[in-house]
């Protein structure tokens, strides 16, 4: 198999891949300094909330086409659970943990809403342990002190983790 055709067979995982590597890496920047926390803290408002859904979720497959509508409602629902798991994140300086109860609930939801309004074929277990994953690759950041590189790995391990999940139903999906 050409490394062209794996690549497309496996767009999810392979977007989840760059993306998270830019994450680490834009993580890892708030350790050089004051310079890129503003850019940071400006950027992550949105983006990956967006980018996300945008890059794993193929709202155009060759077995199916969703509307206009369907594909904002989930856009924008998407983006409202990120800001809720970020608001949730926010609050580890009061409570401890609380990066990974919020890397497991913005997975939850986030895979629940894409199961029930895109209609993917992701089974409630595949769900479950994704969001169990998901909160856990943030237990590292909370233990070993708040920095910009376990800050960053933890996105890309959070970012992967759900990536082989939708991975998986685009290929089921593409075999159809």
């Amino acid at each position: 198999m050409k490394t062209t055709e794996h690549c497309k067979d496996n767009k999810p995982i392979v977007n989840s891949l760059l993306t998270g590597l830019f994450y680490l890496i834009f993580g890892w920047s708030l350790d050089f300094g004051d310079n890129t926390k503003v850019l940071f803290m400006i950027l992550m408002l949105f983006l990956q909330g967006l980018t996300f859904p945008l890059t794993t979720c193929y709202y155009k497959t060759e077995k199916k086409l969703y509307s206009d509508v369907q594909k904002v409602t989930h856009l924008a629902i998407s983006d409202t659970i990120y800001y809720g798991s970020v608001w949730l994140f926010s609050g580890e300086v009061h409570v401890k943990n609380m990066s990974v109860l919020a890397g497991f609930l913005g997975s939850l939801l986030f895979l629940i809403v894409t199961k029930y309004l895109l209609k993917k074929n992701i089974s409630l277990i595949q769900i479950l342990l994704t969001s169990i994953g998901s909160g856990l690759v943030f237990f590292q950041y909370d233990i070993s002190g708040h920095n910009g590189l376990l800050l960053g790995t933890s996105v890309f391990l959070w970012t992967i983790v759900n990536g082989l999940t939708l991975n998986i139903e685009y290929r089921k999906a593409q075999y159809r």
